[in-house]
């Protein structure tokens, strides 16, 4: 009876999953689409579906050398994560990168990111993946905007930095491993993110930038 009772259920969730897969209707980030309702992020009908499979091209392990010091990232498909923000009014349906990332010492792992359950890189043609990074070893102090902006808080005490980051996937050579280059963005200018004066002497960032990294 018991295993009766649970192959219904088995039978049941997959009958809801494909319900929802086939009620939203699959657009292309990037793509021209045709004309959609203007509520269309936020109406929860309307999945951005990789359907070029250009997130492919970027899954898998990811890394860099450099001496006795070895930095990896880790890129994992999302399919179909349900991305909803009431503060921006969207509501919609996606595939998506998730990234962790991995440090190492002698061959000793010595750091290791949490992972993401919602994908934040996305890809509009396959060559680069466009998103963020939390730089979990390096928390801000309390910044503030410059008077001229009328002051206030920019960031709280303790915050990560979460610098956006470009991922390029470069021209394959024959006989050699895949390449991508990695790269971290942060504003310097404003508000005074990343030249405070408390990172005197010290790196902006805990993980390495403009880099090349191999495929494992």
């Amino acid at each position: 009876m018991k295993n009766t009772i649970f192959k219904l259920n088995i039978v049941f969730f997959f009958f809801l999953f494909s319900c929802k897969s086939i009620s939203q209707t699959p657009i292309v980030w990037g793509a021209d689409n045709g004309t959609l309702p203007s509520d269309f992020q936020s109406s929860g009908n309307y999945y951005y579906k990789d359907i070029p499979n250009y997130l492919d091209n970027f899954t898998g392990t990811w890394e860099y050398v450099n001496g006795n010091e070895k930095f990896q990232i880790v890129l994992t498909k999302v399919v179909m994560y349900h991305y909803i923000s009431t503060n921006l009014n969207f509501n919609f349906y996606e595939d998506g990168i998730v990234l962790q990332y991995k440090k190492f010492l002698n061959n000793n792992l010595t750091f290791e990111s949490p992972i993401y359950q919602n994908p934040n890189f996305r890809s509009l043609d396959g060559v680069k993946l466009n998103g963020y990074v939390k730089d979990y070893e390096r928390v801000t102090k309390t910044i503030y905007y410059p008077q001229v902006m009328g002051g206030g808080v920019r960031k709280q005490g303790g915050e990560y930095f979460a610098p956006d980051c470009i991922i390029e996937k470069l021209p394959s050579i024959s006989g050699q491993p895949d390449k991508i280059k990695f790269n971290l963005y942060m504003q310097q200018s404003c508000c005074g993110e990343t030249n405070n004066e408390i990172y005197d002497g010290l790196p902006t960032f805990s993980i390495p930038k403009d880099i090349e990294m191999v495929k494992l």
